[in-house]
Parts: C-alpha cells; sequence; structure tokens
C-alpha cells in the first residue's frame, strides 16, 4: 500500500530530517514509528499527507506517487486518509457534530447520509451523548476522539495519528490507542508516531525506529526499545 524508495528530506544548511529511507506497509497493518525527538518522526508522517515533499526518492501510496505531487492534487490525496493531530485541531466554535461532518460536507452526498456517517464515527469512537457539545466542554481525551472520528468519517483505507496522545494522561492515551487498534481491526491501515513507550509495549505491533533520519530498527510484535 505505501512505499518509500531512497527517500531523502533536506532543509537549509544541510540539515537532514530523513536519509535514504526504504520502507513497506502493507494494507491493513498497524505500525508504530518511534524515535527520539528530532528523529524524524514528523517529517515522516507528514510526507505521507503531503504537507511536505521529499528532496530525493520515491513515495507511493495505492500506487501513486506523490512524491511531486502538484498542490490542487493534495485534497484529493487527503480524502483517501483520516488525519489525527497532536493539538486535536478541532474548530472551537462548531459543534461535535460539525467538526465531524466538516470534511465530508463537500463531497455532494444528501444531508441523510452525512448524518448516518458521521453518527457511525461518534458510536465507534463513543461519543454519540457529546454530539451536540463544544470542543470546550469536553476533556483532551474526548477532544482527540472527535479528532479521530472527523480522521474516519468518510472511511478511509488510511489513517495517520501524529503522536495521538502527547497531550494526554495515561488512562485517556490507553483509550485513544484502544480505539486506533479497533479502528485497524475493521481493515484500515493505521501508522502512529508516538513517544509513548508504555502503549508500544502494550499493544505489541510492528515498530519502526528512526535515529538521525534513518531506520534503525523494524521488528514486527516489537516493543520501544
Amino acid at each position: 500500500m505505501i512505499t518509500f524508495r531512497h527517500v531523502t528530506k533536506r532543509y537549509k544548511n544541510d540539515n537532514y530530517a530523513l536519509k535514504n529511507i526504504d520502507l513497506e506497509i502493507h494494507s491493513g497493518e498497524f505500525v508504530f514509528i518511534v524515535g527520539a525527538s528530532g528523529a524524524g518522526k514528523s517529517t515522516l508522517m507528514k510526507l505521507l499527507y503531503a504537507e511536505e515533499k521529499p528532496t530525493n526518492g520515491i513515495i507511493s501510496i495505492g500506487g501513486l506517487n506523490i512524491a511531486n505531487i502538484a498542490n490542487n492534487r493534495i485534497p484529493n490525496l487527503r480524502r483517501c486518509m483520516g488525519i489525527v493531530f497532536q493539538d486535536y485541531k478541532l474548530l472551537q466554535n462548531q459543534s461535535v457534530y460539525d467538526n465531524v461532518a466538516y470534511v465530508i460536507r463537500t463531497l455532494g452526498i444528501s444531508s441523510r447520509e452525512i448524518d448516518a456517517r458521521v453518527h457511525g464515527a461518534l458510536k465507534i469512537v463513543g461519543l454519540t451523548d457529546k454530539i451536540k457539545a463544544k470542543p470546550s466542554e469536553l476533556s483532551g481525551g474526548e477532544q482527540q476522539r472527535v479528532g479521530i472520528a472527523r480522521a474516519i468519517v468518510n472511511g478511509p483505507p488510511l489513517l495517520i495519528a501524529d503522536e495521538p496522545t502527547g497531550n494526554l494522561d495515561p488512562k485517556n492515551s490507553m483509550e485513544i490507542m484502544q480505539i486506533l487498534d479497533q479502528i485497524n481491526q475493521r481493515g484500515i491501515t493505521v501508522i502512529v508516531s508516538t513517544h509513548d513507550n508504555a502503549m508500544v509495549d502494550y499493544f505489541r505491533k510492528r515498530v519502526i525506529t528512526l535515529d538521525q533520519g534513518q531506520i534503525v530498527r523494524d521488528i514486527q510484535a516489537g516493543t520501544y526499545e
């Protein structure tokens, strides 16, 4: 599903975020991307949803090379994936319902279909009782659940989560990871970058470790260390 071939990302002053990365992630996998701060995790994630473009190399998603994708095609690319952020990125003046519906209201589907999808996504994350609430009325864990519901409401084959538990306590972190695991069990490919070694050790998924922009470890059913 996802292939990196000789991917390098170099910033100004020859600062390398990633160096000659070769990587394959298959459809339906759950993958943790780990490493110290500055190892290249966030850059790798941003390359996946074309927030950044590589200096060299090929990035293929579903057979499409996105390494040099035109800017006007990026919105279509992102409709095929869900993205979850550490800081939630919710619309603060909108309800939970409207935050989740926001991404599918431009697709030309009926209001009945939008309603069904929003309720379905909120049911998966356990927030149907908060449908009218504003983000300011929710805990951090609940806000991240809204972010996950928004990411899956369009039924994407791929979910990218960049430090999804970075602002949460251990209890909420576990709940968020359990939701991501349940989503993966529905056949969706899930890629999570994280510093949370306890979560990585608990779930024993595939673990890819980055160090100074290079893959130094790639192990199935692995741990953080």
